[in-house]
């Protein structure tokens, strides 16, 4: 077993892969939503990967970073068996793979023949993605060609890519000004609590309140009486500065059956408002069972997922 990670464009995320399961991976890429293998060092070090990306039958291109952005090479390979080759010296700890390709530094961020305006809007499209906090720098990259549709001159995910990493680095030297503990920070820490108090708490839930309420009882545990999750709205209007709405409910079948509804979805949300209170959070709330929790004001700064 290695002691590495590995992504790619499909499939769960792989820990301490066999190396033929690597080997594999790396022999297959090139077919539609299977473009990529990225794979990271366990335990995780920032900014330490290698990673390759295929398009068809075509050539390979390769990166490697080992830290700080000007530590960032590739180098392009026809070879499939020296692709493995290079992934799994790297794996081992060897230093071969150093020597096994001609490599330069990588030019993270160009997208030459992009139209300006296409690039612009797919820029704006990658922060507002970023600024949720939630999704990893490959989501945000496939999200960015996903948005810019037929309607508009595409976007590659090469492109994608490539606009995103420049905005990734931005963002993190940004946060690096921010204080220890942010608004999102607190909310995070409400809702482990309230995970830990008997209600199914999920964050980023879902696209709207429609499917997060239908998909809810699939996450329940034994023994939750209740729910509370904010969805992927809630998310982006809370990153754009209008506050973070929370929801809330009680499952049917919990609680005294002889309780109203409504009583029961009062005492969760009592549970939820106490919570946020606790987290040092601003809660607006009257009581009423059918009214969200407004978090309010909010300064939302989450900071982004570790990992490519």
């Amino acid at each position: 077993m290695l002691a590495i990670n590995v992504r790619t464009e499909t499939g769960a995320e792989r820990a301490h892969p066999p190396e033929a399961e690597l080997a594999g991976l790396l022999r297959r890429i090139g077919a539609a939503d299977d473009h990529f293998v990225v794979v990271e060092r366990i335990p995780d070090r920032p900014h330490v990967f290698v990673q390759t990306w295929r398009e068809g039958r075509g050539p390979f291109a390769v990166e490697y970073r080992d830290g700080a952005p000007e530590r960032h090479f590739s180098a392009e390979c026809d070879d499939p068996e020296q692709v493995v080759a290079v992934f799994l010296d790297w794996a081992r700890g060897g230093d071969a793979w150093r020597g096994a390709l001609d490599w330069r530094p990588a030019d993270l961020f160009a997208t030459p023949g992009l139209d300006p305006r296409t690039r612009a809007a797919a820029e704006a499209q990658a922060r507002k993605d970023m600024r949720s906090g939630f999704r990893r720098a490959h989501e945000v990259a496939q999200s960015v060609c996903d948005a810019l549709g037929p309607q508009d001159p595409p976007v590659t995910l090469d492109e994608a890519r490539r606009i995103v990493a420049g905005l990734w680095e931005e963002r993190l030297t940004e946060q690096e000004r921010w204080p220890e503990v942010t608004g999102a920070d607190r909310v995070a820490r409400a809702f482990a609590a309230l995970d830990s108090q008997g209600l199914t708490a999920r964050m980023h839930f879902t696209c709207c309140s429609n499917c997060a309420l239908a998909e809810m009882a699939a996450e329940r545990r034994a023994g939750d009486r209740g729910f509370v999750f904010f969805h992927y709205q809630d998310t982006e209007a809370a990153a754009d500065g209008r506050g973070l709405s929370v929801r809330y409910g009680a499952y049917a079948d919990s609680g005294d059956s002889g309780e109203a509804p409504g009583a029961a979805r009062a005492e969760v949300g009592r549970t939820v408002a106490a919570a946020l209170t606790a987290a040092g959070l601003p809660v607006e709330w009257d009581g009423d069972p059918d009214r969200v929790i407004e978090v309010t004001p909010l300064d939302w700064r989450k900071r982004l997922p570790t990992g490519a």
